[in-house]
């Protein structure tokens, strides 16, 4: 068998090397491939982590009395814009909420129909009525713009235009309507908003309803110490009855 010249050898040390240089660099372009796609899918799953613990603390605040100011970020790229939409909607949503309940839980209501309010306004009731009025419709205006909130158009347009991939746009959907949570949590708030307008719409018209027959009757009625008489049985009762019938379907 014939041995290998020199140049021979070198050629073959020369091609082994060159070998080894090509697998040494496809070794690690598929190392580094694969620290780039753990540092990505490692990066999403920390800040998918990250934002499901801040949706799940909005969830569970008292969104009523809360401060939701806070616009600290947790997470990071693309996540961090969908953590910014979702904590601006629950802002918004908490102020609107806030509004609609200091209307729910107005005092002046209820004082309206006491006997000090007769005395100082009546028989007109002109500022009383007035104020009913005003307070119905801004109470109407605030429930509408909670209901529409509420609303899937309103929720989804929000996102809409962010510059982010189907991915985090689908993120985001899926907290607010597939997520069993947020998703029931809504609809529940949407039904009880619809629930207590119409009973506050009910109770401002049932107010201004005896206000106005306190008004026509005017002749036939007094406040004698601290208590209001009437001088005719039958409107003494119509009145108890409507005052009875106010508080059974808007105060218990």
């Amino acid at each position: 068998m014939k041995e290998k010249s020199k140049e021979e050898d070198k050629a073959d040390n020369k091609a082994k090397d060159k070998i080894n240089k090509v697998i040494l660099t496809i070794l690690l372009i598929l190392v580094i491939l694969v620290i780039a796609i753990g540092i990505v899918f490692g990066g999403r799953i920390i800040n998918k982590a990250k934002l499901d613990r801040e949706l799940e603390n909005l969830v569970n605040k008292d969104i009523t009395s809360e401060d939701l100011s806070n616009t600290t970020f947790v997470t990071s790229g693309d996540f961090a814009v969908v953590e910014k939409t979702v904590k601006e909607y629950f802002k918004e949503y908490s102020d609107l909420r806030k509004q609609f309940m200091d209307k729910v839980n107005d005092e002046k209501l209820e004082e309206i129909l006491k006997t000090e309010n007769y005395n100082e306004d009546g028989p007109e009731f002109t500022e009383s009525i007035n104020y009913l009025n005003t307070s119905k419709q801004e109470f109407n205006n605030i429930s509408e713009e909670l209901l529409d909130l509420l609303s899937k158009e309103n929720i989804v347009s929000r996102i809409e235009n962010e510059s982010i991939s189907d991915y985090y746009k689908d993120l985001y959907k899926g907290y607010f309507l597939e997520g069993d949570s947020l998703s029931s949590t809504f609809q529940e708030e949407y039904q009880d908003i619809k629930d207590v307008q119409s009973i506050m719409n009910n109770l401002y018209d049932n107010e201004i309803k005896i206000l106005n027959f306190l008004t026509e009757n005017e002749e036939n009625w007094e406040v004698l110490d601290d208590k209001l008489t009437f001088n005719d049985s039958a409107l003494s009762e119509e009145y108890n009855n409507m005052k009875e019938n106010l508080y059974k379907e808007n105060f218990q």
